[in-house]
C-alpha cells in the first residue's frame, strides 16, 4: 500500500514538472516569436523606406534626365544659329596702314594704305588701295590722315567714285600734327570699289604723315 502511494507522488512530481516544463516552453517560444515579430516589423518599415526613397530617387533621375535633353536641345540650336550666323557673316575685314608720308598729294590722288595687317575676305589690295566688295552685304568703314604741322587736307571715302564721307584735317594754324578719323556705314553689291582719296575739287597743302607712332590707315568689316 505504501509503495503505491509512493508510485502514486512519483507520478504527480513527473505531471507536475512537465506541465511546468511545457508552459516554460511556451513562454520561450512566445517570447522568440514576439522577438521575430519585431524583428520583422522592422524589416517592413525599412523595406517601405528603401522603396520610398527608391522611388524618389528614380523620379529625380527622370526629372534630371529631361532637364539633360532640354538643355542639350537648347544647345544644339544655339549652336546650329551661330554657325548659320557665322556663314552668313562671310568673314570679311581688313586694317591697312601707310608705311611712308605722303607729300602733297594731289586732288582726286587714291591713298594707297601698303601695310596690311588684317585681310579676312582677301578684298582689299596693297597694290591699289582698293576695296573690292567679296559679297553684297553692309559694311563698315574708318579711315584715319595725320598731317604736318601748318597742313590741311580734305579726304574723302569713296564707293565707285561717289563720295560717301567727307574729313578734313587741318593744322594750318597750329604749328603741330593734326588727326583727323571718319567712319562711314554702307551698303554694298558684290564687286563695288571702296577707297579714301583727296578730295577732287580741293587743293591740299602740307603732307600727309604715317610712322610707327602716328598711323594714316584704312579699315573695314561686313557688319552683316
Amino acid at each position: 500500500m505504501e509503495s503505491h502511494v509512493i508510485l502514486a507522488s512519483l507520478v504527480c512530481f513527473c505531471l507536475v514538472s512537465y506541465v511546468n516544463c511545457d508552459e516554460a516552453a511556451h513562454q520561450q517560444s512566445g517570447d522568440l516569436i514576439g522577438r521575430l515579430m519585431d524583428t520583422i516589423q522592422r524589416l517592413e518599415s525599412r523595406v517601405k523606406e528603401l522603396e520610398t526613397s527608391a522611388t524618389y530617387g528614380q523620379r529625380e533621375r527622370e526629372e534630371m534626365r529631361a532637364r539633360i535633353e532640354d538643355l542639350s536641345e537648347k544647345c544644339d540650336t544655339e549652336h546650329s544659329g551661330i554657325a548659320k550666323r557665322q556663314g552668313n557673316s562671310n568673314h570679311n575685314a581688313f586694317y591697312a596702314y601707310m608705311s611712308t608720308n605722303l607729300q602733297y598729294p594731289h586732288p582726286d590722288r587714291t591713298f594707297v594704305f601698303d601695310t596690311v595687317r588684317t585681310n579676312v575676305g582677301s578684298g582689299y589690295s596693297n597694290s591699289s588701295g582698293l576695296f573690292t566688295a567679296p559679297h553684297a552685304g553692309t559694311f563698315v568703314f574708318a579711315w584715319t590722315v595725320v598731317v604736318d604741322a601748318t597742313s590741311f587736307v580734305f579726304s574723302e571715302l569713296s564707293v565707285n567714285n561717289v563720295a560717301m564721307g567727307n574729313v578734313i584735317s587741318d593744322s594750318q594754324e597750329n604749328n603741330e600734327y593734326h588727326t583727323t578719323t571718319g567712319m562711314v556705314v554702307a551698303q554694298l553689291s558684290q564687286g563695288d570699289v571702296v577707297k579714301v582719296r583727296s578730295n577732287p575739287k580741293v587743293t591740299i597743302h602740307g603732307s600727309v604723315l604715317s610712322s610707327n607712332t602716328h598711323r594714316t590707315s584704312f579699315s573695314g568689316f561686313q557688319l552683316y
